[in-house]
């Protein structure tokens, strides 16, 4: 029998959970009716929604909560209820409108990175506390998705949950016109894209950059991305006279030429679920250096042209080291991510989750 598939996420933003509810849904519509619906309006997600797949906006039903929790609700009745009808969602404010829907559907959330970090790095001590009613809400799921084995873990630790772990991935047909032969032309090119927020540490990556350029001389850094820290990371290029070597360019609409032509993806956020921006670079076939932190080892995998590091100060090396080894990556644009991380893998495990279910 044919389910129907609702996926709830709070708005059309250009965010790694809206476009991994996309990648999500991209994946699951040729097999199963499937339905995206945001619980307010927004910008627009920057990515492409297949056609067969139903876009729904609860906020025409109204501005309060209360009229889209009772929409929602409707639009699961309307599908059949919960013998033919699953409800995934995304974030918190839409697990708190799926937490209720236990008797329309078999409900599932995906948690999408680690939860008292990102929300202590997002409202300060106060987010401790609300990671903790997240967490707490997490348990009224039939199922809730871990993208690593170390975000599982931490919510068993945490909250006595026991997550499944499907890892997180993007839409690979849409990144597959921008994988390429890599040219050697230039001096090694490193690329950031992220916000330029305390939590992503933008500034840490140019504090290393500097330190890379004493052996790199030519050496330049594309930063891609908008943030609170612009006008610092604007005066420490300024300070540092690297004004001829750092792009800031700002958020980009399509950063895939940008990304695709890099040497090296830096990310030294002290927080990350999975960073699509990551799994978007090792796609392409451009190694990866992250912070040993959360899921960050399982994505980059063992032995490959990608590294983590620990400290700040390791940060330049680890970069040295790698770009030593460029000229080896030369014409090596064949994909890096894992296949526990691939669309089809994920995309796969999740139908038989739904399966069972049933």
């Amino acid at each position: 029998m044919t389910f129907d598939v609702f996926i709830l996420v709070p708005s059309p933003h250009p965010t790694g959970p809206v476009k991994g509810a996309i990648a999500l849904a991209n994946a699951l519509v040729a097999v199963c009716n499937v339905s995206l619906v945001y619980l307010k309006e927004g910008p627009g997600a920057d990515a492409e929604v297949d056609t067969r797949i139903a876009v729904i906006s609860l906020a025409k039903t109204g501005r309060t909560w209360i009229r889209k929790f009772l929409a929602y609700r409707a639009l699961l009745k309307a599908s059949g209820g919960r013998s033919r009808t699953y409800s995934i969602s995304m974030c918190l404010s839409a697990d708190m409108v799926n937490s209720r829907c236990r008797d329309l559907a078999v409900i599932c959330a995906s948690v999408r990175g680690n939860l008292p970090e990102n929300y202590r790095h997002e409202y300060g001590v106060q987010g401790l506390v609300l990671s903790v009613v997240h967490m707490w809400l997490l348990r009224s799921f039939d199922h809730v998705v871990a993208m690593t084995q170390a975000m599982a873990d931490q919510l068993q630790r945490l909250a006595f949950l026991k997550p499944k772990v499907i890892g997180n991935f993007i839409d690979e047909m849409a990144l597959e016109p921008y994988r390429g032969v890599h040219s050697s032309n230039g001096g090694p090119r490193l690329v950031f894209v992220g916000s330029l927020t305390s939590r992503k540490q933008p500034l840490v990556l140019l504090s290393a950059f500097a330190k890379v350029r004493e052996f790199y001389p030519k050496a330049t850094l594309d930063i891609l991305g908008e943030g609170p820290l612009r006008p610092e990371v604007e005066a420490f290029i300024v300070a540092e006279n690297l004004s001829d070597h750092v792009r800031l360019r700002g958020q980009v609409e399509n950063p895939y030429p940008v990304l695709a032509s890099a040497d090296l993806f830096v990310l030294p956020s002290k927080s990350e679920g999975v960073s699509r921006a990551a799994m978007e670079a090792l796609f392409l076939g451009v190694p990866c250096v992250l912070r040993d932190v959360d899921g960050n080892g399982e994505l980059l995998g063992v032995g490959g042209p990608s590294a983590t590091f620990r400290s700040d100060d390791e940060l330049p090396v680890v970069i040295c080291r790698l770009l030593d080894d460029r000229q080896d990556l030369v014409g090596r644009r064949g994909p890096l991510l894992p296949a526990t991380f691939r669309q089809q893998t994920s995309a796969r495990r999740y139908l038989d989750l739904m399966e069972n279910a049933k």
